[in-house]
């Protein structure tokens, strides 16, 4: 205990039931009351030394384990002071107890993580600005939209996208440089968001196209205003080194009342409203009209032939299979679903989800996946193909995610083909969770109890969740495959994935690399300590009969690595190949 309470690094406090001091460490006299002695600070509470906020946080967590006995384990919490810097620091506290083991007060001790936390933060800066302008990015800019499309739920009204694109900005690239291309662009960065009222966001997503998100509407004479300033800001005269230059844009805008609507269908609507302006003349906007920029008779047709497929049992689902870095073993699959049309051969889920989703028809699609995935593990069971900790995966849309009746689907498909809940794995995509959960964390905790596992699937395609990570208690977290194919273009990426491998184990998730496509990509994935991956790199989507020859022959590398590794570690066979154990591409 000498020891502890004069360690440089330790905090270490008793208090007694009115939350006073008893005894401090040194450590804790340093950073949290320096030039005061022990006996100054014995009998003084908190808000003596901490801010009245702070202070008042200490004290009902003080009460808090005198009254339950329970203690609060590494609280990341700010501290903040009266005169000096605010810090952040894990805190744990103790019920404090005499030898009858009655409740005389509380103990703790504190490790500062303030280096740590700002190291968290500017990596959540990186990944969520550009750099050239410091706007948002495509990231930050999809879960914005997002929460837009959630708060119409509860407040109904209209969302507006603006896609940007400076007409003919390669011709400014060619003849003055990037540099002062850059320049430009950060200028009009700067003029968009002069023009964006104060509840909308304004968005690089690259090159030199922009996005302005205009989170609440209230007439149409509304967008009509603000295309207008928007032309006319980016048309004034701009002054870059003694030169002045005229650019233009072309602005494509779509409008919405319906918070369901996908995030990624907007801006591709007002993408192809853009191009319509630039096809105009430039110079101008055009707003989204699905009668004169998608087909529709092709897009409604084949919405009737959708409707028909699911009778026609035109739908069936490959596995796509996940394997384990360390051995190569095959851990599981995740059911994807696929469409086999008559005329149009083999279409896949990019080409109709959408089109299931506007027509009502995603409920039946999932509940299709679901329940055709049960029975085939059900299958590989009664046939003894599968190892005991084979895990299948099946996607939920946000819709479902909402619908309190998707516990009572899941409960009765398990029970149908009599599979154990740990045997399904429901992963839940980033951007359906930003926002206020509501409804969907009470089906997910529902789910969680039936004993499913929970999957983060798309990690880094948004960011609020981060804030729900311990609160969701997922098992798993997929990691984008945007960030997996960067792997190799530079550190950020990677350091990216590294922190939130760190960040995942902490939290007891299995960390899962999603589309690794090249030995590279994988062999960094191993270094980073990820635990489980899939992509083409070990196989493609396969059938049924696919998965049980692809899990024997990987069932049979991973015994030949065990052994290789037994050998090497008894010093025998050390010439075996250190890859031995890795699934054949």
């Amino acid at each position: 205990m000498r020891n502890l309470l004069a360690s440089p690094d330790e905090r270490l406090w008793f208090k007694d039931l009115n939350s006073r001091f008893l005894l401090v460490s040194e450590a804790w006299l340093a950073a949290a009351a320096p030039g005061h002695s022990i006996e100054q600070v014995v009998g003084k509470t908190d808000f003596d030394i901490f801010s009245r906020p702070h202070a008042a946080a200490a004290f009902a967590d003080d009460q808090s384990v005198i009254l339950t006995g329970q203690p609060i384990v590494a609280k990341v919490e700010r501290e903040t002071f009266h005169d000096r810097p605010d810090t952040w620091v894990s805190t744990t506290k103790m019920p404090l107890r005499d030898e009858r083991g009655e409740i005389i007060g509380t103990w703790g001790i504190a490790r500062d993580v303030t280096a740590q936390i700002a190291a968290e933060q500017a990596l959540v800066q990186q990944a969520l600005h550009d750099s050239v302008t410091g706007l948002p990015n495509r990231v930050a800019l999809m879960d914005r939209l997002q929460q837009a499309l959630v708060a119409l739920e509860r407040r109904p009204g209209r969302v507006g996208l603006m896609f940007i694109d400076v007409d003919d900005f390669k011709d400014v690239n060619d003849a003055f440089g990037h540099d002062v291309g850059d320049r430009v662009l950060v200028e009009v960065g700067r003029r968009l968001g002069e023009v964006a009222r104060r509840a909308d966001t304004v968005a690089r997503l690259g090159g030199d196209e922009f996005v302005l998100l205009l989170s609440y509407l209230h007439e149409d004479a509304d967008v009509r205003l603000i295309c207008d300033r928007v032309a006319s800001a980016i048309r004034s005269p701009l002054s870059v080194d003694a030169r002045q230059l005229h650019i233009t844009g072309s602005v494509g805008v779509v409008v919405t009342d319906d918070p369901l609507i996908d995030p990624g269908e907007l801006v591709r609507r007002a993408d192809i409203a853009m191009y319509g302006a630039k096809r105009a003349g430039r110079n101008r906007f055009e707003v989204f009209n699905a009668e004169t920029h998608v087909p529709t008779a092709s897009r409604s047709g084949l919405a009737v032939e959708l409707a028909g497929a699911i009778e026609r049992s035109e739908l069936f689902v490959l596995y796509q299979p996940l394997f384990r870095l360390d051995d190569g073993s095959l851990s599981g699959a995740e059911a994807l679903v696929r469409w086999r049309n008559r005329q149009r051969g083999v279409i896949l889920p990019a080409d109709f989800i959408s089109i299931a989703e506007e027509r009502g028809l995603i409920g039946q699609i999932d509940s299709f996946v679901l329940n055709e995935a049960c029975r085939q593990v059900a299958a590989w069971e009664a046939d003894g193909d599968l190892s005991e900790d084979f895990v299948i995966s099946v996607n939920v849309s946000g819709r479902q995610l909402r619908d309190r009746e998707l516990v009572d689907r899941v409960a009765a498909a398990l029970e149908r083909h009599a599979i154990a809940p740990s045997r399904l794995c429901l992963e839940v995509t980033e951007t359906a969770l930003i926002g206020e959960l509501g409804d969907a964390s009470r089906v997910l905790e529902s789910l969680s109890a039936l004993g499913v596992r929970l999957a983060l699937d798309d990690f880094g395609t948004g960011y609020s969740t981060l804030v729900h990570l311990q609160q969701l208690r997922a098992d798993i977290l997929k990691i984008d495959r945007t960030f997996i194919a960067r792997l190799g273009t530079g550190s950020r990426d990677r350091d990216i994935i590294a922190a939130v491998t760190a960040m995942a184990h902490a939290l007891g998730m299995t960390v899962v690399g999603e589309g690794i496509e090249t030995d590279s990509q994988l062999d960094s994935l191993v270094a980073l300590d990820c635990d489980e991956g899939q992509g083409y790199v070990f196989a493609p989507p396969l059938g049924p009969a696919e998965i049980v020859a692809l899990r024997h022959s990987a069932e049979g590398r991973a015994t030949a690595a065990s052994t290789a590794n037994r050998k090497h570690a008894d010093g025998v066979g050390t010439h075996q190949h250190s890859g031995a154990g890795r699934p054949a591409g």
